[in-house]
């Protein structure tokens, strides 16, 4: 098996990269020097280089209050240079996996989101994420689409770094308590990916769209009590008192207020069984503050 991974930086996709080192398995993971993805040519040009018999594409513009303000450079990455991998990977036979993400729906439904539901995104990101699923279905017919919840890692912005962040300078931390998601550490998803790709080298084809988060949806203020508990055990935090702040409240794009996803259709699938999230949580606050090594 030889795996193309695109978006070796982010969270997702530098964890994919060590377990598939970690498994022995043969992997390309070409950075940004190599495949730009606003080039058609670069796409086409890695993918004729290395030849893989899957791409794992983790890469996206992921920043919702910047996307508003540069919706053609959000588009281009996450629609534009997917459609483009798509067609290049329908041209070639290979079996395309791609991550994508809650902000999909709008976060109004009381209950987890499953498979079936309608999608309704909020703003540009949103959108774009949308666009990309759809540009994907349409070109490539050997396709897994995962969407995920809130992604959590030691690497890049995610909820957890910034509201550690916040917590260590700051005495009043705003946080919602009508926002719910399940934390799902970058290498619980990596660890979904993997197993999706060994099945469909042994020949599984369940194509289309599946949904993974972890066991247990929490709302971001009891999330931020966690934090805190775990924190606090290595740093003292200049927080003092969560300030409880309803969704409505925030100004410019609001996030999806439930961006809790039903993980039952990936079980029946392929028997990968959710994770919960805590003790993921505690290994990456742990890993935060840990003395970096001279």
């Amino acid at each position: 098996m030889k795996v193309l991974v695109i978006g070796r930086t982010g969270q997702v996709g530098h964890e994919v990269c060590k377990l598939l080192e970690k498994k022995n398995i043969t992997f390309f993971a070409p950075d940004r020097n190599e495949l730009e993805l606003s080039d058609d040519n670069q796409i086409q040009g890695c993918i004729d280089q290395y030849q893989p018999d899957f791409v794992v594409n983790t890469a996206a513009y992921n920043n919702p209050v910047r996307a508003e303000n540069e919706p053609s450079k959000c588009f281009a990455i996450n629609r534009d240079s997917t459609a483009t991998l798509a067609e290049c990977c329908q041209r070639a036979g290979i079996s395309l996996i791609h991550t994508s993400s809650y902000r999909v729906f709008d976060g109004t439904k009381q209950d987890a989101y499953n498979e079936k539901d309608p999608t309704n995104p909020i703003g540009v990101l949103g959108n774009s994420r949308l666009q990309a699923e759809q540009q994907i279905r349409e070109r490539c017919d050997q396709h897994i689409i995962l969407r995920l919840s809130w992604v959590t890692s030691e690497r890049r912005p995610n909820i957890l770094r910034r509201l550690i962040d916040q917590m260590v300078v700051d005495k009043e931390v705003y946080v919602t308590p009508d926002q719910l998601g399940c934390p799902t550490s970058a290498d619980d998803a990596a660890r979904v990916v993997i197993a999706i790709l060994q099945q469909l080298y042994c020949g599984a084809k369940p194509w289309g769209t599946y949904h993974y988060s972890t066991t247990e949806s929490v709302s971001e203020s009891n999330f931020a009590e966690t934090l805190i508990s775990e924190a606090s055990q290595h740093q003292e935090l200049a927080v003092k008192k969560l300030i409880m702040a309803k969704i409505d409240s925030r100004e410019g794009i609001k996030p999806p207020a439930n961006a809790t996803l039903d993980s039952s259709k990936l079980l029946n699938t392929f028997g990968i069984h959710a994770k919960p999230w805590r003790s993921a949580v505690a290994r990456i606050v742990h890993d935060h503050f840990k003395p970096v090594e001279p």
